[in-house]
């Protein structure tokens, strides 16, 4: 048997009393690196990143909006240019959960949400590596990969539920294609599906990633090597189509019905609106996420380099896809890291066992690598006996509790969850808030998700970064205005604002500061400036 394929034969140690409580109540290693991940997220170094997005705000009063109204925003609420203007609020369910949280907890609740969503998507994938062969130190590396390259897109948004769906989608695909396919199963993605189409519209990916598998799994139908592996083949692979039907059907029990389809295919065809919106851009391999991403794609291309026998169909078009799907948008950075990570560990780790039965030069090297993976092998062997996971059960209920008591603790701060001063305009807001008037108010599109969360319902936005909802032609025009091309005095004229909150640094900035006779400065800080049209 060629080394690189044998199983690591791991010694059998005979269970102690008490070894079966153990195996519930020891932290494994996942446990641990749970509970570093939520609290990092909730109360430590990351816990600015969840709110960094201010879109969120858009989201909180979505939620509060349903929660009131008891009914599914069907037209604009937040926009005075848009005001009763059909609106596919798609993410409603996570914005009703979120709302949830929110009366209960504040922001400090949004964090946490955050917190365990990610925290267990990560979890959930170095479980995966660990499972599938890579050893527990590659899953580990590989696993922190993955996560710097998702930093790009690390927020409280609902694109993170789609994290984690994606990756559960994966892994019932991997048991299903190895026949593990239990009678449960296939009903998993139809109703799981559901929920999906309800939180995210990254539920995309999951029919792609059914649809790779359908088409694989019929294309090795006609390419087994006896007549029994064919039939039962392409039994498997109508199994999976009908599958597909239903799922797919599943996408139409939302609000909007088949409409949806309709909505995200004019709105992601826009041309215009993809070329220029930051995060449906090809990634900018000068930031470290999107670099990390590339030596993610050097390990595939040497994984797969090495494979003597090749590499499966599946692997090849769930690889394919992924790497498309990073390199075409960076929002994607996450899911195909994550993906991309689980088709290479095994292989990676034998490429190691491989390097180690070669009997050439670098001997101590060699016998550095294959004590490594001696102690990975061991140290994995004990990390999937421990099944209990108490300690992230207790230590997220405990950041809830914190949470929902302002975050503090016997007099200590611990969790403190708010936009960042530095980023936002708290301080411009905090005077709009003391103003008698009611009008709307133009800004950036960035942070008109924080001026619906801070004023809604007392004043709307002219623009925010529901893009969807306004389209090319009034995102064009809003251009115009901010980067002061020759037609933006007419395009504000237009848009009659009585009140502007910009960057104290921007072009329009600049531009009204010439124009004293028409416009007066009524509030300046470091991050942004208020003027009031005389």
């Amino acid at each position: 048997m060629d080394p690189a394929e044998a199983p690591a034969r791991l010694p059998q140690q005979s269970e102690r009393p008490g070894a079966a409580v153990m195996r519930f109540v020891a932290p494994s290693v996942r446990d641990i690196i749970f509970i570093f991940l939520f609290w990092s997220l909730l109360a430590g170094t990351l816990s600015n990143r969840p709110l960094a997005d201010p879109d969120i705000g858009w989201h909180i009063r979505t939620g509060e909006l349903i929660l009131q109204t008891h009914t599914i925003p069907r037209t604009d609420p937040f926009s005075a240019t848009m005001h009763g203007k059909l609106w596919f609020a798609w993410e409603w369910l996570y914005d009703l959960g979120l709302e949830v949280l929110y009366q209960s907890a504040g922001l400090n609740g949004v964090n946490w949400l955050c917190a365990v969503i990610v925290a267990s998507t990560f979890t959930l994938l170095l479980s995966q590596l660990i499972k599938r062969g890579s050893g527990i130190l590659l899953a580990i590396v590989l696993m922190l990969l993955s996560e710097c390259a998702s930093v790009i897109h690390l927020f409280a948004r609902p694109h993170i539920v789609s994290w984690l769906l994606t990756l559960l989608w994966f892994v019932a695909l991997e048991r299903w294609r190895a026949g593990n396919s239990q009678q449960w199963l296939p009903w998993f993605f139809p109703v799981s599906m559901l929920f999906w189409v309800n939180l995210h519209g990254g539920w995309i990916v999951g029919l792609m990633l059914l649809t790779i598998y359908v088409l694989a799994t019929s294309v090795e139908s006609w390419r087994a090597a006896d007549e029994f592996a064919a039939v039962k083949t392409a039994h498997e692979a109508r199994k999976m189509a009908g599958v597909w039907i239903v799922s797919a059907l599943a996408t139409v029990v939302n609000p909007f019905g088949w409409r949806l389809y309709s909505h995200i295919y004019v709105y992601l065809g826009d041309r215009y609106l993809m070329n220029r919106i930051a995060e449906f851009q090809s990634p900018n391999f000068h930031f470290w996420p999107a670099r990390i991403f590339g030596v993610i794609l050097v390990l595939t291309v040497i994984a797969w380099a090495g494979r003597s026998r090749g590499v499966p169909l599946t692997d090849v078009l769930v690889g394919l896809f992924a790497v498309y799907s990073g390199l075409f948008s960076s929002r994607n950075l996450p899911v195909s890291s994550m993906l991309l990570v689980l088709l290479i560990g095994p292989t990676l780790r034998r490429d190691l066992v491989l390097f180690t039965s070669n009997r050439g030069g670098w001997a101590w090297l060699r016998s550095r690598v294959e004590a490594v993976l001696e102690f990975s092998d061991r140290m994995s062997q004990q990390e999937l006996r421990l099944r209990g996971h108490l300690w992230p059960f207790a230590v997220v209920v405990f950041g809830l509790v914190i949470s929902m008591h302002g975050g503090a603790l016997g007099g200590k701060q611990l969790v403190q969850a708010h936009f960042d001063p530095k980023q936002v305009p708290v301080a411009a807001v905090d005077f709009l808030e003391k103003e008698a008037d009611s009008g709307p108010i133009l800004s950036t599109d960035s942070w008109g998700g924080y001026l619906i969360y801070r004023l809604y319902p007392r004043r709307q936005v002219i623009m925010d970064d529901r893009h969807d909802l306004y389209g090319s032609e009034r995102v064009r025009q809003f251009l115009v205005l901010m980067q002061g091309e020759p037609a933006w005095k007419e395009v504000l004229d237009n848009l009659q604002a009585r009140t502007v909150l910009l960057p104290d640094n921007s072009t329009l900035a600049s531009l009204l500061r010439e124009l004293p006779q028409e416009w007066q400065v009524r509030h300046e800080d470091s991050v942004a400036i208020v003027f009031e049209r005389r």
